[in-house]
């Protein structure tokens, strides 16, 4: 079962978002609608947690915090 990924699981930074569990990190310019590059960190890697987290949810919160940032 797939392990929930929240905002608050996110480190937001200048150029770059990063998903702290994983490690994934998505860096993109300022307003910019999409993702530069993705380094996807352990997603889908066998965790020593029983944490098991989806690249497409991981992404799509990634993406949504995007979003909200200032143009």
């Amino acid at each position: 079962m797939a392990t929930p990924v929240v905002p608050s699981q996110f480190q937001v930074g200048k150029n770059r978002i990063v998903h702290k569990p994983t490690k994934s990190t998505f860096n993109f310019e300022t307003g910019q609608p999409m993702f530069k590059s993705v380094e996807w960190g352990s997603v889908g890697e066998q965790q020593k947690t029983p944490r098991d987290y989806r690249r497409e949810d991981v992404m799509r919160v990634a993406q949504q915090l995007l979003m909200k940032l200032p143009k």
